[in-house]
């Protein structure tokens, strides 16, 4: 008797788990893609494989329209280098038009929750602000960062279930790790050399003592900051997914490569986030412990390698260009971490409701006038107080806080090996990210938002619903 009831048991369990995969509230979800009793259904197969190309292919152009631009095109200012810069962005928009494998989950609905109120908020902050003045240019490049790129990504999760976590970050790896050497190249060249121009042939090069500060393939050298923090998530996920010794020496040298951006680039935000990243991963990712000695193998056989090519003194040459430049700088790491929060005051007590949408991107008269300008304020809060008001202001940091809290949720339910520790990467990473400059940075605002979606769909099935973030 006991026998029987229990496989009954197992038998609803599992037919609710295919229904919540292919239905959404009460009632089948609109384009979703069931599975049979065979196995997932090929269609939903082939709708898998394209949505994956498809944000593979994003990932791409995220990382290759700079060079596209700066090196093909040869300016900024012309409709080809527009073409390119907002390439990246259409074919992540592509990703709608591939059926829906599954309406929903405990977590995407966490995401939907707080991105709904927020994207109110904000679009109430953006008629306020328009009320007082509007900057064509500039609107389009905060409603695409601000607005477009987290409801595509939101949209877009439904249609990336069940693509491999391992191979977004080896994707992202891949491309940090090309743009390493490059960046050393770069360092070492004279200003003046093609290699080092940026897409618009109006700005001087930024050298140091020790060199020119590296762009890699990016048109200007925010986008080599940027790549290294991506880079150092991804080494990250592909440590925590990895299973065996060689697995764990690629997420060592996809590490090593984010770190080398950071330095190749001569920024310094980059190498303190990665920093205050891996340690938090390190102390709060139990999958990471329980795999310690073979990571640290995998890490000790990573550095031989690394001194045999004596790959060592070109870390070591640009680390000590980083802190010739660290100890010559006016500002402090406190002021500029912390600083946006005084400039988030200073804009609310001059414009609380906003002054103007589009008036603080930098590139707000690239098409108009074929120059970039300057900005009232420097970090992202101040000049997002400035465009959107108090209401804005609001909702972006619900936007912000939807995807951090989702993931969350996703790491309570999560059961696959290693893939808590992956999360818990992502949050890190999307934190960096949103505290940064990802409304006025198109780069971190295009990575921010496709890895989210792509972790989010790669992540394991789980309840439908939560009772808390756990």
């Amino acid at each position: 008797m006991y026998d029987k009831t229990a496989m009954a048991m197992n038998r609803a369990t599992i037919k609710a788990d295919q229904n919540l995969r292919g239905l959404s509230g009460y009632g089948r979800s609109r384009g979703a893609i069931p599975e049979t009793e065979f196995g997932m259904d090929p269609v939903a197969l082939n709708a898998r494989r394209i949505g994956w190309w498809i944000l593979a292919s994003a990932f791409v152009l995220t990382v290759l329209e700079g060079a596209m631009r700066k090196w093909v095109i040869g300016s900024a200012f012309q409709m080809g280098s527009y073409a390119a810069y907002f390439s990246k962005d259409i074919v992540f928009g592509l990703l709608l038009l591939v059926p829906a494998l599954r309406a929903s989950s405990a977590a995407l609905e966490v995401f939907r929750s707080w991105l709904i109120p927020g994207s109110f908020l904000l679009i109430c902050g953006i008629f306020s602000s328009l009320s007082r003045d509007i900057n064509p240019a500039g609107a389009v490049l905060t409603l695409r960062a601000a607005l477009f790129l987290p409801v595509v990504a939101f949209l877009a999760v439904s249609r990336l279930q069940g693509i491999s976590l391992r191979s977004v970050a080896w994707t992202i790896g891949v491309l940090t790790i090309l743009n390493f050497p490059l960046g050393v190249l770069q360092n070492h060249l004279p200003p003046h050399h093609v290699l080092n121009r940026y897409a618009s042939d109006t700005l001087d090069i930024t050298t140091t003592v020790t060199g020119v500060r590296a762009t890699g393939t990016f048109s200007y050298i925010t986008g080599m900051g940027i790549i290294s923090v991506a880079g150092i998530w991804a080494g990250m996920v592909y440590m925590s997914l990895a299973q065996t010794v060689r697995q764990q020496m690629f997420g060592w040298a996809i590490l090593a490569a984010g770190v080398g951006c950071g330095l190749a680039s001569v920024s310094r935000g980059p190498i303190l986030i990665a920093v205050v990243e891996v340690l938090a991963w390190l102390v709060f990712s139990g999958e990471w412990a329980s795999a310690k000695s073979r990571s640290v193998v995998a890490g000790i056989l990573f550095l031989g390698i690394l001194v045999l090519f004596e790959l060592t003194t070109t870390f070591f040459e640009l680390g000590h260009g980083l802190l010739l430049r660290a100890e010559g700088s006016k500002d402090t790491t406190e002021e500029r971490s912390l600083g946006q929060f005084e400039e988030a005051l200073m804009a609310l007590d001059m414009a609380p409701l906003g002054n103007g949408l589009g008036t603080e991107q930098v590139g707000r008269y690239h098409y108009s006038e074929g120059r970039m300008t300057n900005t009232t304020f420097e970090s992202q809060l101040g000049r997002l107080v400035l465009e959107t008001g108090v209401f804005g202001l609001a909702g972006f940091l619900a936007i912000c806080a939807g995807p951090v809290l989702a993931l969350q949720v996703a790491k309570r339910y999560s059961v696959a090996s290693g893939e808590k520790a992956a999360l818990l990467a992502t949050q890190l990473f999307l934190v960096s990210m949103f505290a940064g400059n990802v409304v006025f940075n198109h780069t971190a605002s295009a990575f921010a938002w496709m890895i989210f979606a792509g972790v989010m769909g790669a992540s394991s099935p789980n309840p439908r619903r939560a009772n808390a973030f756990g």
